[in-house]
């Protein structure tokens, strides 16, 4: 149903919105809200984007001051016309004819305060001294090759990259290894006892991981003692500590800091460049991760391939290269393994790689002849 059109609202605006056109600013922003919230489109049962625009349209020129003002002095002069050949006494008429010719009030600069001229001053002062001191400035002599302010950094040793990268490496303690330390928000303490005060005090901080030999249980401070260079005098909070020998200590490391999980056909790492193409086919439900070893045992290239997957090789090496791979789950760049479920081989001969050599893996090892291996060995960089 169309809005009703008055002497006093000849566009229906405030009819639209339901409100008298003597009404505030707040109930007009506050009748728009209610139609919005039951006439937009969106909305669904009462949604109606006919209804929704006409409703808008009368908040943008109610919501504005001017145009409301302009639309109210219009309405009234039609209104007084009317007037003249109908006439009709209107209770609201005077506090509208009030509104209507009240004068737009706009802001002048001598309104502002004087405080907040004197803070613009102030910062464009600055302004302008800090530009006119950064012009001033001679400009910075670069040497040829040398980036300025360069600091001269070392290269990484590989034991000092991998502590960056994955913390400090895990210590044993003397004895049979019972007992690891687990990663925790706080570090874990080895405590020692000062005879003379007969009070612990800090010796070092074990990494975690860090494998201890356990002997007792002290059940009135939660702290065990263990083994230190075979004399049970060191203590570490019991918290700490997990069962667990090295071999799962070892594999708590891995599992840890194992990393982004590589792609298929990620190049691991690559010390030996050639200009063989090698395609390499994983056959396994596993990912897999392939080996080749130059004479002297270091690992010349090494590459995962996603269960099912390939690598397809442009750079590869050429000649003959012993070839180890393995498969497992959740591969851990710290380790260099699998973290669980690895078993590993290797080529009973070398694999000679040239032009577009290719190799297949499967789920109990490849197509070539091959031995199973220790995990350990396929581990090294270097045998």
């Amino acid at each position: 149903m169309p809005p009703v059109r008055t002497r006093l609202d000849p566009e229906g605006y405030y009819a639209r919105l339901g409100v008298e056109p003597t009404a505030a600013q707040a109930a007009i922003t506050a009748a728009f809200r209610g139609k919005a919230r039951l006439l937009h489109p969106d909305v669904p049962g009462t949604g109606d984007s006919a209804a929704f625009v006409a409703v808008r349209q009368a908040y943008e020129v109610l919501s504005n001051q001017e145009r409301r003002q302009e639309y109210d002095l219009a309405a009234l002069r039609v209104a007084e016309t009317v007037e003249a050949a109908e006439p009709e006494i209107h209770p609201v008429w005077p506090v509208y004819r009030e509104r209507a010719a009240a004068p737009t009030l706009r802001p002048r600069f001598l309104d502002v305060p004087v405080l907040l001229w004197i803070g613009v001053g102030a910062v464009l002062c600055i302004s302008l001294a800090e530009a006119v001191m950064h012009v001033r400035q001679p400009a910075k002599v670069v040497s040829a090759g040398i980036r300025p302010n360069a600091a001269t950094v070392e290269p990484l040793s590989p034991e000092a990259h991998l502590a960056a990268l994955y913390g400090p490496t895990p210590v044993p303690l003397p004895g049979v290894t019972n007992f690891y330390v687990v990663p925790a928000a706080s570090p874990a303490v080895l405590w020692r006892l000062d005879p003379g005060r007969n009070v612990a005090v800090p010796d070092r901080q074990l990494p975690p991981f860090s494998t201890v030999h356990a002997v007792r249980l002290l059940r009135q401070n939660g702290m065990l003692e263990v083994l230190v260079n075979d004399k049970p005098n060191g203590y570490i909070d019991v918290a700490h500590l997990t069962p667990g020998n090295e071999a799962a200590a070892r594999r708590g490391y891995c599992s840890y800091n194992a990393g982004p999980i590589p792609y298929d056909g990620e190049i691991l790492d690559q010390t030996v460049y050639g200009g063989a193409r090698l395609r390499i086919d994983n056959r396994a439900v596993q990912p897999a991760v392939v080996k080749l070893r130059d004479q002297s045992g270091s690992v010349a290239l090494s590459v995962f391939l996603a269960p099912g997957g390939h690598a397809d090789i442009r750079d590869a090496p050429e000649g003959p290269y012993p070839v180890e791979f393995a498969v497992g789950e959740f591969w851990s760049r710290a380790c260099g393994m699998f973290a669980a479920g690895m078993r590993a081989w290797r080529f009973d001969e070398a694999f000679n790689v040239r032009g577009g050599a290719a190799l297949e893996i499967t789920a109990d090892g490849a197509s070539l002849p091959s031995t199973a291996i220790e995990d350990q060995v396929f581990e090294r960089k270097r045998n």
